[in-house]
């Protein structure tokens, strides 16, 4: 810090220099100068002189007496997205909320509570906006955020409370669906990558090489959300016991050879899962070939994945 205050100190006293250079320089080719002008010099010079004085005095003195500097902390999108999230849940009625506490039952009733009936400028919603706007503003760690992203928080807030209160028992069934199927897609993408991780050599050794393989890991690239295929659950009876299992509906733009990579895997992490399974430990969902889906390679998956893994039938 000291060096850093020396270099301004020894700036300062240079650019003094070139003015009083540049000012002589002025003087010489205009001839006269009036003496207002010269007192303006003068007086600048001896403002700057002190400056500099000052300054190599502080720093003499050390660093107890230097002016302190406090970083400025801003938060990430992310990290006020989750702020405001918890504002919400503390501060709005949750026509969800189910219990047999009373207490809490009482306490998510007396919540600020959105006319879900009508539009965002009704008075009601705009009285709960208005409400949100001012409580989250005044929160010291938002203190740097922008009134508008506020506003646009608490607006897509109404929009999607709006959006779900008014859900057909069809519309929420399908979402239900499509959000249990992304999750399995998610949870097979992991599992297999990390059966991967565990067992490339052999993986790799039996698959064979392929031009264009790196020289280690040659097929882990593969195993991503999207590449992994989804189906129907359905019920089947093992040990006279119903159990729960999926007919998986493969995607027709998958090579066979892709195919066989992910059966090979699937085989190790079931070996796995058998052989490390526990007293009281929930058995796999077992999933069988069912059908073929006829779809293109996803647009997330076509410049990543080698052509081998891609059927072009």
């Amino acid at each position: 810090m000291f060096n850093k205050v020396n270099n301004n100190i020894n700036g300062v006293k240079d650019d003094i220099a070139a003015v009083n250079s540049n000012m002589a320089a002025f003087k010489n080719r205009m001839g006269v100068v009036v003496d207002t002008s010269g007192k303006t010099h003068t007086a600048f010079a001896d403002f700057a002189t002190a400056y500099a004085n000052n300054q190599t005095r502080m720093a003499s003195l050390g660093p107890s007496l230097m002016p302190s500097y406090v970083p400025q902390t801003f938060l990430s999108d992310a990290k006020v997205s989750v702020i405001i999230s918890e504002i919400f849940a503390e501060k709005l009625w949750d026509w969800k909320f189910e219990s047999d506490d009373p207490a809490l039952v009482a306490e998510n009733e007396s919540k600020k509570k959105w006319n879900l009936n009508k539009k965002i400028n009704h008075r009601d919603n705009v009285a709960v906006i208005n409400y949100l706007k001012s409580y989250i503003s005044a929160q010291t760690r938002l203190a740097d955020t922008h009134p508008w992203v506020i506003s646009n928080k608490i607006k897509n807030r109404y929009k999607h409370s709006h959006r779900t209160f008014h859900e057909s028992p069809e519309q929420k069934a399908k979402k239900n669906s499509k959000g249990r199927a992304n999750s399995r897609t998610l949870q097979m993408s992991i599992r297999r990558k990390s059966t991967y991780m565990d067992n490339w050599v052999a993986i790799d050794a039996a698959m064979g090489y392929k031009t264009g393989n790196p020289v280690e890991k040659a097929y882990l690239k593969l195993f991503q959300k999207d590449a992994m295929s989804d189906g129907e659950s359905d019920i089947e009876i093992v040990d006279n016991l119903p159990r729960r299992c999926l007919h998986v509906a493969r995607p027709t733009w998958r090579s066979e050879e892709f195919n066989r990579l992910l059966t090979m895997v699937d085989d190790i992490d079931r070996t796995h899962h058998v052989l490390n399974a526990g007293v009281g430990t929930k058995p796999r969902m077992n999933r069988y070939p069912a059908t073929l889906l006829p779809c293109s390679v996803p647009a997330t998956l076509s410049q990543s994945l080698p052509r081998w893994a891609i059927n072009d039938e």
